[in-house]
């Protein structure tokens, strides 16, 4: 694990404070006994409602934080680990004590770990301190988990039927979990069952979802979409299906990157958002959407906290799908010019930079407001243009909404329909279908063509109403952008 290694390097390189973010304390506390266990150096805990204690047994005149840092400053040497530490640093009196103890302990055999889940240091201790992000489970540990727990219940007469896979499944739905987290789970889903089958899978990535909502900012998608429901797009689906492998071991072994991330720029109702869905169903990888708007929002805290914490949960569940929604509307000045400043420079260099298996699928209603630095190269490995359908796409996407609401589409002249729909959008195209089938609910018989025909006549389409800001948005994809579709539609 390398935040072991790291924190392995840090001690033996004689920091005196050592900031740890983190959710979980019990794991982070097994870590640093093992460390101090091997080195014969005592291991002391501290909390504001007990003070310091070891192995266990309270030390008396520990209480407040100031004493605790006097405490450290007598022994001989010692592991410290100071607990939900962030509420005291704004403290002129405590900022003090820490650099005082700082110059005390530097050069002598004692560490002091601050571990809190919030990141909070002020201007006046950021030199003496090294900080590092304590990353949520990965894979091998949830494995273990699961492997131990599936165990302890067969030993209680549950009949365990999973293969190899489906217990390597149920590791990765838990994925993005704590450890406590993920064993609560696990109880949760098997509890009062005698047989522990695959249907298991389906459940922890229910619980995932409601994890997901703890977040404020993040919903695990649980929806899933085949390229099969969406109608046209072929560039984009053949660009998809080729990279369908991308994060397997095989593919790394061939010397293949695992792609960064897709913008699917166009225009509204032609199928952005469902075919970020379909990657996710297609490549077997879980989808979390990132809703920039809660984000400003402040809902979970000041924005840009918020937004780096989403990104590591979602780093914590890689191989994922992160989808951002209309990310323009992320960074319009609509928001504090000094938030949206650090929000995109964070995430620039996020995208540049990240080696997590996270693939970021974002789409654009206007692209024209994005920031070039954001759609350079290297940053997402592809842009594709979405225009109105063609008219075979148009016949496609009839086809398609008829089979998902059991309607038989050998009823109708699929062909001539798609003729009258010329200019419309996918999902203009679906609500005029839902509302023939409401007329025809409500008269209580079959959907008819003629029904179809009623709602074109008073309908007007996008095309027609928002010509000029289509012909503007065609205009700016012409060179910039690879179409989605190999065929153009009649305007």
């Amino acid at each position: 694990m390398k935040v072991k290694e790291e924190l392995r390097n840090l001690i033996s390189a004689g920091y005196p404070f050592i900031y740890i973010v983190s959710w979980e304390e019990k794991r982070v506390e097994e870590v640093l006994r093992e460390f101090s266990s091997s080195l014969a150096i005592p291991f002391f805990t501290w909390t504001v409602t007990g003070g310091f204690e070891l192995e266990g047994r309270p030390v008396e005149g520990t209480r407040s934080l100031e004493e605790a840092l006097g405490f450290t400053v007598e022994q001989e040497k010692g592991f410290f680990l100071l607990k939900d530490i962030h509420r005291f640093l704004q403290q002129p009196q405590v900022i003090r004590k820490f650099r005082d103890t700082y110059f005390s302990i530097k050069g002598r055999p004692k560490r002091i770990f601050l571990l809190s889940p919030v990141f909070k240091i002020p201007e006046e201790l950021k030199r003496h301190m090294v900080v590092v992000d304590y990353p949520l489970p990965e894979f091998q540990e949830l494995l273990s988990l699961v492997v131990s727990f599936l165990k302890e219940r067969g030993s209680k007469g549950v009949e365990i039927r999973l293969t190899k896979e489906d217990i390597n499944q149920m590791a990765v739905a838990l994925q993005g979990f704590t450890m406590d987290e993920a064993g609560f789970a696990l109880k949760k889903v098997s509890h009062g069952k005698k047989v522990i089958d695959s249907s298991i899978i389906e459940t922890l990535k229910e619980e995932k979802r409601q994890i997901m909502r703890k977040e404020g900012v993040l919903e695990y998608v649980t929806e899933k979409l085949r390229l099969e429901d969406i109608g046209g797009l072929d560039n984009l689906k053949a660009w998809l299906i080729k990279r369908k492998r991308a994060f397997s071991p095989e593919a790394k072994k061939y010397g293949l990157d695992a792609p960064r991330g897709l913008l699917v720029m166009g225009i509204t109702g032609c199928g952005k958002s469902i075919t970020i869905k379909a990657v996710a169903t297609l490549w077997e990888l879980p989808l979390f959407r990132l809703d920039m708007n809660l984000v400003y929002s402040g809902i979970a805290g000041p924005p840009e906290e918020a937004f780096i914490k989403a990104l590591k949960v979602v780093e914590s569940a890689s191989p994922a799908v992160l989808w951002l929604d209309e990310i323009e509307s992320g960074i319009t000045d609509k928001y504090t010019a000094d938030s949206t400043a650090r929000i995109l420079g964070y995430f620039l260099t996020w995208m540049q930079e990240h080696r997590e298996g996270v693939f970021v699928g974002a789409t654009a209603n206007r692209i024209d407001m994005l920031p070039a630095e954001l759609l350079r190269r290297g940053r997402f490995d592809q842009i594709f243009f979405v225009d109105l359908p063609s008219r075979r796409e148009r016949e496609e996407i009839f086809r398609v909404h008829f089979k998902k609401r059991g309607i038989d589409p050998q009823r109708f002249n699929i062909p001539q329909l798609a003729q009258i729909t010329k200019g419309w959008s996918g999902s203009e195209i679906e609500q005029a279908i839902i509302s023939a089938m409401y007329e025809a609910f409500n008269e209580g018989r079959p959907v008819e063509e003629d029904d179809l025909y009623k709602i074109f006549t008073n309908s007007v389409p996008l095309s027609t109403t928002m010509a000029e800001q289509i012909k503007k948005i065609r205009s700016w994809a012409h060179d910039r952008a690879v179409r989605a579709s190999s065929e153009k539609p009649e305007i």
